[in-house]
């Protein structure tokens, strides 16, 4: 029984790390086009991840995690035995997830969005914006996020990984301390 646990476990670790994108498939989730999930773990998309659906172009940073249902009627469970609260969560086109952020139940994050690092989305996001905090709130819209990134961009995107790295260095290079 052990032993069989502790193989599928492998299993699951090696068809993650293998194809993530076919794996939340494979779990149920929808996943549009040219996804992105670095860093995706098995319990990412929750108990339900059926339930869960993206758009295209959606990055889903490491720890990110999107949960459909609600455990709070847990201390109800004596009086109402079967209650369950369940919801889908929605993400729309050209998304970023940023780490460790959480999307709750019954969310839907429109198109065009940032999501913070360690945001806990609980409301419904509108296009074309970033949000961040816990909860999360919107701080700007795409257009100022815009203009603030490529004021402070190094484009580095196309060197090889070599030359990469020594334009970095040679950028952000410590001083020698005495």
């Amino acid at each position: 029984m052990i032993l069989n646990r502790a193989v599928s476990a492998l299993y699951r670790q090696y068809l993650i790390k293998r194809d993530p994108v076919a794996y939340a498939r494979r779990l149920g989730v929808t996943v549009g086009p040219g996804c992105w999930f670095p860093g995706f773990q098995a319990e990412t998309f929750g108990s339900e991840p059926y339930l869960v659906s993206l758009g295209r172009r959606v990055a889903v940073a490491s720890g990110v995690q999107f949960v459909t249902h609600d455990g709070g009627p847990w201390v109800l469970r004596e009086e109402f035995p079967d209650v369950d609260v369940v919801a889908p969560i929605t993400v729309g086109d050209d998304v970023m997830l940023g780490s460790r952020a959480i999307v709750m139940p019954g969310v839907t994050i429109g198109s065009q969005v940032v999501v913070g690092a360690g945001s806990v989305v609980t409301k419904d996001v509108p296009d074309g914006v970033v949000v961040a905090g816990v909860p999360a709130r919107v701080i700007c819209d795409l257009d100022d996020y815009r203009t603030r990134v490529l004021a402070k961009a190094i484009h580095t995107g196309t060197l090889p990984p070599a030359a990469k790295r020594a334009v970095l260095r040679e950028k952000f290079a410590r001083q020698p301390t005495r």
